[in-house]
């Protein structure tokens, strides 16, 4: 769980003799209350966070230091002409509360940004962070750097020309049989299911968020989720999924009153899609599973239950967004990584293999 700092935390005992426990943004007068032990959003959850960061002080309380940039810049013209995905991005990255860069930057001082010495504090910054994570936290102060420079709120932009350090080479990386099983045994049940889902459809975390019993239709042989996959306005494309048997079972205990998939604690569908990845990692950590994987990571294993399903490597491969020579990679890599994974799944590939070849042959030819 995040370490959160500047919280008030108050007990209060109620008129039935029940005790609550209430959190406010900060201490003093005025400090306003954003969560209370009596509803249903976990302390930490990325629902906690959002309702921290809507608590946060503005106007007055920012002018002087950097906070007064970045709420102008949250209130511009700029930010809220940018698409919707990117402005939750930049949020996230504004608001984190143990990495954020109101938490790390928000009190200092608006020169201290026009002092050279900042680019130094901003690349440690990074690298403590890491990853594409630390990369895109940089990304986004330099954008609301540059913001206020145009605006003459600052002399200097000290962040320009900060290159990124994430490489992404993650061909190796899959959740394999033990880590979901370790996963799913140890984490509730909720966020047991986000990971089922994705190792069992390849879904993207923004089509599982949306995922509906609408989106499930019966086969001669059993069911498929239909869905337009959500990788771009350009780039959607329809995807027929085979459900696979324990797809199946995680769809048969979904409430009969409730249409989505997928849901928080509170069984509300998840408002954003990085909230899945968050719950995800979050567990992953607790659970002290391998620190390299992650949500997205479920799509190489998907590929194979897939494969290992009926379906076809173009199938795969157009599902995926992959061609299906890579499509065929990864499969032959996870089972190369699995001991679980039997000869017959080895020879099934070959020949869907030799068959695709020789398909790509006759049109070709």
């Amino acid at each position: 769980m995040v370490k959160l700092r500047g919280i008030n935390k108050v007990r209060k005992r109620l008129s039935d003799g029940s005790v609550i426990e209430m959190h406010y943004a900060w201490r003093g007068k005025g400090a306003p209350c954003f969560w209370r032990s009596d509803s249903k959003i976990e302390i930490g959850s990325p629902e906690y966070v959002a309702a921290l960061a809507e608590a946060a002080p503005k106007g007055q309380a920012a002018k002087g230091k950097f906070r007064e940039v970045i709420l102008g810049f949250l209130s511009s013209q700029e930010f809220r002409g940018l698409a919707p995905r990117t402005q939750s991005d930049m949020r996230i990255s504004i608001n984190h509360p143990k990495s954020g860069i109101d938490t790390k930057f928000g009190d200092a001082p608006l020169r201290a940004f026009d002092d050279p010495r900042i680019r130094k504090q901003v690349l440690d910054w990074r690298d403590g962070i890491g990853g594409k994570v630390g990369d895109d936290r940089v990304r986004h102060l330099q954008r609301i750097v540059g913001w206020a420079l145009d605006r003459g709120l600052l002399m200097q932009h000290r962040l320009m020309g900060i290159k990124s350090t994430y490489k992404a080479s993650r061909a190796e990386v899959f959740w394999l049989a033990s880590d979901i099983e370790a996963f799913v045994a140890g984490a509730p049940a909720h966020v047991g299911r986000i990971l089922i889902a994705a190792t069992e459809t390849g879904l993207r975390p923004g089509d599982l968020a949306k995922l509906t019993r609408e989106q499930i239709h019966p086969t001669p042989t059993g069911r498929r989720i239909v869905v337009w996959t959500s990788k771009g306005k350009a780039k959607r494309r329809v995807a027929s999924i085979p459900v696979t048997p324990r797809m199946a079972a995680l769809i048969d205990s979904t409430p009969a009153d409730q249409s989505a998939i997928i849901t928080n604690k509170g069984g509300q569908p998840y408002q954003h899609e990085n909230y899945l990845g968050d719950a995800v990692s979050t567990w992953r950590d607790k659970l002290g599973l391998r620190s390299e994987l992650r949500l997205y990571d479920a799509r190489g294993t998907a590929a194979t239950r897939l494969f290992q399903a009926g379906a076809e490597l173009r199938e795969i491969a157009t599902h995926m967004g992959w061609s299906i020579k890579h499509a065929s990679e990864v499969i032959e890599r996870y089972v190369a990584l699995s001991p679980e994974m039997t000869d017959e799944l080895a020879g099934k590939l070959q020949q869907a293999e030799s068959r695709t070849k020789m398909q790509t042959g006759v049109q070709t030819g």
